[in-house]
């Protein structure tokens, strides 16, 4: 898969689901490496009204609101990483 520039996007060469405990929202977190060089941790694996979905890893800010401390700039890229994510978690269950 490429960007819209021609760069190819980083392969997912693992990921890791570690189950939430309690009957939360959250299901899972998850830790995706990349080209076996980079790690992102802190992915979430959540319920809600529609399904599963994937949240990035996010910091409080002092004004209550959430920033996203990784998040893909492509959709192709999202897309790839979401999918990576919930096969390993239905792999889990």
């Amino acid at each position: 898969m490429k960007f819209k520039g021609g760069l190819e996007l980083a392969e997912i060469t693992e990921v890791r689901i570690y189950k939430a405990k309690g009957n939360g929202s959250v299901k899972a977190f998850a830790s995706v490496s990349f080209d076996n060089e980079f790690v992102v941790k802190g992915l979430r694996v959540v319920e809600g009204e529609r399904g599963l979905w994937v949240s990035m890893p996010s910091r409080k800010m002092k004004d209550g609101s959430f920033q996203d401390v990784f998040h893909p700039v492509s959709k192709e890229a999202r897309d790839k990483i979401v999918e990576a994510v919930l096969k390993a978690y239905h792999e889990q269950e």
